[in-house]
This record gives C-alpha cells, sequence and structure tokens, in this order.
C-alpha cells in the first residue's frame, strides 16, 4: 500500500518537468516569431542594397563613366589596363572598374590582398587612394563595369588571363574605404 508521501513524489516530478518546460516553449515562440519578423528587414536590406548600386550605375552612365561586359573585354584584350575589383565582404557585392592606367606602377603606397586591407589600416593609404583617383562617384576617372547577366566562370577566366605573365592586362583587388576599421588597430 502506497503512503500519501509516496504518491506525491512523482506529481511533484512531473510538475517540475512540465514547469522546465513552460520558458523552452516561450523560448521557441519568440525565436519563431523573430525569424518571422527577420524575413521582411533582410528583404528591405537587400532591396536597399539592390536600388543603390542601380543608382550608383544610373549616375556613371549620365558621367559616361559605365561600360558593357563586352566593351570591358574589348578594351582589356586591346588596350590592356587594369581592372579594379571592389569588394565589400566575401558574398558580395561586388563592383569591378575599368581604368586604362596600370595601377600597380601609378600607385605611391604598397598594394596587398583583399583579405590583409579589409581586416587594418595598413592599405588605408592604398584603399583612399584608389578611390579618389579611379572608383570615386565625383571625381575618379575608372569606368563601371555593368556585370548583370556575367556568369562567374567568365570572371574567373578574364582574372586568371590577367595574372598570367603574358598580359598587359592587371587585376587588382581593393577594399573600400566603407569597411575599413574605424580604431586603430583593428
Amino acid at each position: 500500500m502506497q503512503t500519501p508521501q509516496m504518491q506525491s513524489r512523482p506529481e511533484k516530478k512531473r510538475l517540475k518537468v512540465r514547469l522546465k518546460a513552460i520558458p523552452e516553449l516561450v523560448w521557441i515562440w519568440i525565436l519563431f516569431a523573430g525569424a518571422i519578423l527577420a524575413m521582411p528587414f533582410g528583404f528591405a536590406a537587400r532591396w536597399l542594397g539592390l536600388r543603390r548600386e542601380h543608382k550608383l550605375r544610373l549616375l556613371m552612365k549620365s558621367r559616361g563613366r559605365l561600360m558593357s561586359w563586352r566593351q570591358f573585354l574589348d578594351a582589356m584584350h586591346e588596350r590592356g589596363g587594369t581592372c579594379i575589383e571592389e569588394r565589400f565582404s566575401p558574398k558580395g557585392p561586388v563592383r569591378f572598374w575599368w581604368t586604362p592606367e596600370n595601377v600597380y606602377c601609378e600607385s605611391p603606397h604598397e598594394i596587398i590582398d583583399w583579405f590583409t586591407m579589409r581586416k587594418g589600416r595598413r592599405a588605408e593609404p592604398f584603399i583612399r587612394w584608389c578611390r579618389e583617383r579611379y572608383t570615386s562617384a565625383d571625381g575618379g576617372s575608372a569606368a563601371l563595369v555593368e556585370t548583370w547577366g556575367v556568369t562567374k566562370k567568365e570572371i574567373y577566366e578574364l582574372w586568371s588571363k590577367c595574372r598570367s605573365e603574358a598580359s598587359t592586362a592587371q587585376w587588382v583587388e581593393v577594399a573600400p574605404p566603407e569597411i575599413v576599421p574605424r580604431r586603430p588597430g583593428q
């Protein structure tokens, strides 16, 4: 025969288990609601980014500094010059600019790889010089390349050709000033 104390122990255990499950259920609903609310913000951020790029293309077109991918390929093969790949993050967005100048010869600053460039301030003089001289919408001289519909394979093929010693065309990757850390030592 069971005593009243023995009967209440399993009931107390069940109650504790149920009470422990309540915060977990609340967290599940909070995370679910957060995911649902984050989706429109993600779409809005993407739309704003695409709109910003579209406005830049229109501005460059109005200033005569926009070229198609075909024009870019012809210029790189015939006249050489430099493709400036302005990369905001590893996943993008990426802007391609063309200048008839050889950036490696013209640059008064050290040119380092993009990953190192975006992590610290060591390359900031080159980044700022490149923006002022080539990629600035207001005073730059490079032409923005329209890459809509161009596959990554085509871009990589051109990149690999520019890396060969026989090529007169150059390729340089640049981190935009907007992503350079603000505080020293970052």
